[in-house]
């Protein structure tokens, strides 16, 4: 059942608007600065009640679906939908999203605007990646969660943090590079289409099965992050502080959750849906 609304695109960009919104501020007055950073945090929070309430149990099909067109000359559009499991990662994601305004109210003292700010653009990016139903918008969101990470280890880490969010940014970057020739290959597989739900339809042999499966794999595990490409976590747990802790346990299990939610098999989608109504 298809719910015709625009909350998905509220739970993305009202974040991020109002990251950019506190970074405009900046530390000139750090009490708008936290203030329009919490508002900002509790009303992404509130945009994506809806999605819980009025989700339709019973069906495995996307709901609240936004599709318009982006670039057409490559059949790329701005396409959202979220399932039983979609719906709930971005639920919790906003929600963790006002615990970390919170509870760097007073721990964070340096750049705390560009800090918040931070935070609130990164939420904004990872309910796009969770509702994303276009390869390429998936991927945009994908890939730009990394800037913020990237900033808030380098400008808020230890004494080699430089060190540690160039390490951080080329092991992502190049797991994510594997993930672009999957969509690359799935593009020309599918006739020209990027649409992720065309993919769960294509009749591909077994080896390519494979080798889509491995590079989905690298582009995931590096973030989650899995062993053996997990040696970069060390390095950023040591050489930051409280704050990138929280960045660090955030992004890495938020990447756990794209890759579980972004491209599972419609069997999965179903017994996710099948688990809510029982």
């Amino acid at each position: 059942m298809h719910l015709p609304s625009h909350w998905l695109s509220l739970a993305i960009w009202v974040p991020i608007v109002a990251g950019l919104i506190v970074l405009a501020v900046g530390d000139r007055n750090l009490r708008e600065a936290r203030g329009i950073a919490l508002l900002g945090a509790v009303v992404g929070f509130l945009v994506t009640v809806p999605l819980v309430t009025d989700f339709q149990t019973g069906t495995s099909a996307m709901q609240f679906v936004e599709l318009e067109p982006w670039i057409p000359r490559f059949n790329v559009n701005y396409h959202l939908g979220v399932d039983g499991i979609s719906v709930l990662f971005i639920l919790l994601n906003s929600f963790i999203t006002v615990l970390v305004v919170i509870a760097g109210w007073e721990v964070i003292r340096d750049k705390v605007a560009q800090y918040m700010a931070a935070f609130l653009v990164m939420s904004g990016l990872l309910n796009g990646t969770f509702a994303a139903l276009d390869a390429v918008l998936f991927y945009v969101f994908f890939e730009a969660t990394l800037i913020p990470m990237y900033l808030v280890i380098g400008v808020w880490g230890g004494p080699n943090r430089v060190y540690a969010a160039v390490k951080f940014f080329l092991y992502t970057l190049l797991g994510s590079l594997l993930m672009l020739i999957a969509f690359l290959y799935l593009y020309n597989k599918s006739g020209g289409s990027f649409a992720v739900l065309d993919y769960h339809k294509l009749p591909l042999p077994l080896n390519a099965q494979i080798l889509l499966f491995i590079a989905f794999l690298m582009a995931f595990a590096v973030k989650v992050p899995m062993w053996p490409v997990h040696t970069w976590l060390p390095t950023r747990t040591s050489r930051r502080r409280p704050g990138g802790r929280r960045c660090s346990r955030r992004s890495c299990s938020s990447s756990a959750r794209t890759a579980s939610c972004a491209f599972r098999s419609p069997s999965c989608r179903t017994r996710a849906i099948t688990s809510r109504v029982s």
